[in-house]
């Protein structure tokens, strides 16, 4: 894993929480719905995306 792409992963965590607070915020204080909550799914797997790619996670390669 090279430098750049390990330094992505807590940017990663950062813009997934917050955009998935803020799809629950408008959830449940604004008038949200399905677009919402399309949101909220995307923002939690792209913080897990990236605390799995901070913690070393590389994706699925061969063992060579």
């Amino acid at each position: 894993m090279t430098t750049p792409t390990r330094n992505l992963g807590p940017l990663l965590v950062v813009i997934g929480g917050a955009f998935a607070a803020l799809n629950v915020t408008e959830l449940l204080f604004l008038d949200g719905g399905w677009p919402q909550v399309v949101g909220l799914a995307f923002g939690a797997v792209l913080a897990g995306v990236g605390l799995a790619r901070w913690r070393g996670a590389s994706g699925v390669a061969p063992d060579a």
